[in-house]
This record gives structure tokens, C-alpha cells and sequence, in this order.
């Protein structure tokens, strides 16, 4: 969102838990991915909260999360000079993309700036203060409302919202950027971060294991005997669950954070090397006569091209709102590879794969920067994470 902005959050007293995060801290969550406001502040929160719920506070999206002591409800404490301020209910949970339309419409009508208030069947959700007001003393006569689609606002006071909330909060764990085999996966890793969610396993704990399985796997179909390649490739499969699980997990659990994701990146580009590498390996274990050289050398030189080339052209971007091209190749830079090895591990015709990608890594890797270099508009780098 474009201008300065501030949200105050509350009262944060005596909030429900939604899958085991305070509700006010789920609010938080929708508020720092879809506004990436300077701060957040949460008002009246009693004086613990802010220490029981310390590294969820520190891990919203890098937006700070501030609890004032003493606690203040006082709307002149949250008017600072230049920032546009917005006042948020925690009586219930916005949905993913609602506030941004708000603001959004609240700024389009910012002429002169004037509040604009966020309602639902006459109950007040938010209010907007634009910088020109948060400078004034008193509230400015010229008013808007805009009123909030059904399906924007889970009100937590409502029979049954608090399961409708951790139901939209699962249902939201998909990615567009899911390889277009991997949706079957999805069901599997959320079904499984389910039940993490229930206990002490951190996102890094589940990279972690998943990096060690997946070491294993691929030592297991490069060097095992027929039963143990195929052992090793379901273990590989079952390692693109955890990969779907550790991202779902730091999500439900509010423990995203940059080095997080770093690791998990780098712990993905380890596991997709170990895993090229074995193939040829694999290969010759099954055919000691094969010839594995020269088209081991060509795959795994073109996998390194195409990890270079999806990270300068997508990981490092903005990706907020990836247009249609970037969902295309995040998906087939996907593992959904793994499905067509654990096939031909069973039918003993790796081989295949083996020459397949030999050439098709490098074809894949000259057809990213051929559509990307023909875009009419190229896409604005983002910072390098």
C-alpha cells in the first residue's frame, strides 16, 4: 500500500484462540500481509501478553507489533504527524484481502482527506484517519462509509466463528505457486500441520527433518538395491509433504521470519541437488553398463542454470501479486518431478529420465529468459532475500 500508515488493534483482553494464537494476533497476521503497515500497535493488552506471545509478536511479516504499557485506548495517543492511521476491531478476524480494498477505496476518496468508516450491517469495523486529520484535534464532520462484503469479516461474537476462522485459515494454507501435480500434496502437509500445530515442532525443526529424509532418499535410490530405490523415491515424496509442511507450520503458528525462509530455501536447493545427483548414480546401480557421464554432467549443470535463473527472475521479486507467467514458472519449478522418478524407479526405465532432463533442464532454463526478455514490462526487482 502506497503512503504511510499505522494500525492500532484492539482490545487485545480476553481473546479467543484461533488454532492456539490469540485472535487479535490472527487479525495482526491479515493486517501485516495485506497492509504492511510502519507499525501495529495492540491496544489494552493485559500485561503478559506481550511476554507469552513474544516470538509471535516478532514474527508478523517484519512489521513491528507494539503492546504500550501502560495500555492506552486513547485515539490522540495513535495520531501521529504524516501517518495515515486505522483503527481495527478485534471482535472479529478480516479476511485476506479485504482490508487492502478498504484502504484502498478509503484513499480513492481521500478528497479532501476525510474518515472514512468500515461497516458490516451497521456494526463499526474500522475506522480510517488520514494524515491531514491525524495532525487535527477533533474528528472532522465529513464522513464516509463503506460497507464490508459478506464474506470480508468472520465476526467472533457469532456462533461457531471460531471454527469457521480456523477453517479459512486452513483453507488458506494453499499456494498459487503449488506445483499443478503438488495440490494433492497440499492436502496431505496441511492435514499433517494439523497435528504440529499441537506441538513444540518449530518450522526449522520440520526443514530440518525434511533435509536429513531427503538426504537419505536420495543415498537410498542412488546406491540401494531394487526395493530400497523405490524405499528411497517415496521417501523423497514424502519429503515434498514436509517441504509444503514447514511454511504451513511457521503460518499457523505465526513463526515466520526472514532467516526461516532462507534456511528452507537453501535447504530446498540442497535436497533438489541431492536428489539430481542420484539419478545417474541410480542409473548405473540398476545397469552397471550404462553410460551415465555425460548426461549426468548435462542435468545437474542444467539444474544449477535453472535454481540461478528461478531465483534472479522469481524468488527474488516481489511476490505479493505474481502475474500469470510467474505462477506458470513457479509451478514447474516445482517438485513435481518426483512423481514421474517414483514411476520410473518402478518400471526400471530411469534411463529415461536421466536423458530427459539432461536436455530438458538447459531447454527449460533458455525458455525463462526467453519469455521473460520478451515481456513488454519487465517485473520490478525486489529486495534479495
Amino acid at each position: 500500500m502506497a503512503g504511510r500508515l499505522q494500525v492500532a488493534l484492539g482490545p487485545a483482553r480476553d481473546q479467543p484462540l484461533v488454532a492456539g494464537i490469540p485472535a487479535v494476533l490472527r487479525a495482526a497476521q491479515v493486517v501485516a500481509e495485506d497492509l504492511a503497515p510502519e507499525r501495529i500497535v495492540l491496544i489494552d493488552a493485559d500485561p503478559g501478553f506481550a511476554r507469552r506471545w513474544r516470538r509471535q509478536l516478532s514474527g508478523l511479516n517484519g512489521i513491528r507489533i507494539e503492546c504500550p504499557d501502560p495500555p492506552s485506548r486513547d485515539l490522540l495517543d495513535f495520531r501521529n504527524p504524516g501517518i495515515t492511521l486505522l483503527m481495527l476491531s478485534s471482535d472479529g478476524i478480516p479476511q485476506s484481502g479485504a482490508l487492502e480494498r478498504f484502504v484502498s477505496a478509503a484513499r480513492d476518496a481521500d478528497r479532501p482527506p476525510s474518515e472514512s468508516r468500515w461497516t458490516r450491517e451497521g456494526k463499526l469495523l474500522a475506522n480510517y484517519f488520514p494524515s491531514f486529520i491525524s495532525n487535527a484535534a477533533g474528528r472532522t464532520p465529513d464522513v464516509r462509509d463503506h460497507e464490508a462484503a459478506p464474506d470480508d469479516w468472520i465476526d467472533l461474537k457469532e456462533p461457531g466463528a471460531v471454527a469457521r476462522a480456523e477453517q479459512a485459515l486452513f483453507d488458506g494454507l494453499s499456494q498459487d505457486t503449488d506445483g499443478y501435480i503438488a495440490h494433492f500434496d497440499r492436502r496431505i502437509s496441511v492435514a499433517l500441520s494439523r497435528l504440529l500445530l499441537k506441538t513444540p515442532v518449530t518450522p526449522n525443526h520440520v526443514t530440518t527433518a525434511s533435509l536429513v529424509l531427503g538426504l537419505l532418499g536420495a543415498a537410498w535410490l542412488a546406491f540401494g538395491s531394487y526395493p530400497f530405490q523405490i524405499l528411497g523415491t517415496l521417501l523423497l515424496w514424502f519429503c515434498c509433504i514436509l517441504d509444503g509442511c514447514d511454511g504451513e507450520v511457521a503460518r499457523l503458528k505465526l513463526l515466520c521470519s526472514r532467516s526461516g525462509a532462507n534456511y528452507d530455501l537453501g535447504a530446498d536447493h540442497i535436497a533438489h541437488l541431492a536428489i539430481f545427483l542420484a539419478v545417474p548414480f541410480a542409473v548405473r546401480t540398476a545397469n552397471p553398463q550404462a553410460q551415465i557421464l555425460l548426461p549426468g554432467a548435462l542435468m545437474v549443470s542444467g539444474l544449477a542454470a535453472c535454481m540461478a535463473t528461478v531465483w534472479w527472475l522469481i524468488l527474488r521479486r516481489p511476490k505479493k501479486h505474481p502475474d500469470r507467467l510467474q505462477l506458470f514458472f513457479e509451478r514447474i519449478a516445482s517438485r513435481d518431478y518426483i512423481y514421474a522418478i517414483l514411476i520410473l524407479v518402478v518400471v526400471k526405465k530411469l534411463h529415461w529420465f536421466l536423458w530427459a532432463a539432461a536436455f530438458g533442464t538447459h531447454f527449460c532454463n533458455l525458455a525463462f529468459w526467453w519469455v521473460f526478455l520478451r515481456r513488454p514490462e519487465p517485473l520490478e526487482p525486489g529486495p534479495a532475500s
